[in-house]
């Protein structure tokens, strides 16, 4: 597997993986996900923000992520998404994004990284891998997606102790 900087011709392709994960309409795909590309694409974003694609070594896309600093804090990183196609789940592709996520955000001196999900079932895998990877919950809202579905936020220090 590969990890790249996302690429203009990829949009299509990394849409279609955020559909197959079941978690946005084809609208909300395009207005959040869509837009936040093409965003990255004309430079409307800061060129902080940044998009990065897991691809296997024929080249297919299996999973891509779009993180950015945080607008309020200083050195503190958001993980505003972090898909994987459903077929490849449990290949190693998550993984493969965070761990170049997280030494990206380190090597710009990144101290935190704050990552926010639903409580609901269809995300319960992604809460597990984001613990297992050393993420802690430190705050819910409830009813903040729609009710009975809490925001959960997650989040990992990045500066070593001792």
């Amino acid at each position: 597997m590969v990890v790249h900087s996302a690429q203009t011709g990829e949009r299509s392709a990394l849409l279609d993986i955020a559909l197959k994960t079941r978690l946005f309409t084809p609208d909300e795909a395009e207005a959040l996900l869509g837009g936040t590309l093409d965003g990255l694409a004309d430079g409307s974003l800061p060129e902080t923000h940044q998009s990065v694609v897991c691809r296997a070594p024929a080249g297919e896309a299996l999973g891509w992520s779009y993180f950015a600093p945080d607008a309020y804090a200083e050195d503190v990183w958001n993980i505003w998404w972090l898909g994987v196609a459903p077929e490849h789940h449990g290949q190693g592709v998550a993984q493969a994004l965070l761990s170049h996520i997280e030494q990206t955000i380190t090597q710009l001196g990144g101290r935190v990284i704050v990552i926010e999900t639903s409580d609901q079932q269809p995300l319960a895998r992604a809460r597990r891998f984001y613990a297992k990877s050393g993420y802690s919950e430190c705050g819910r809202i409830p009813d903040f997606y729609g009710a009975g579905d809490a925001k959960v936020i997650l989040a990992r220090s990045m500066t070593k102790v001792g």
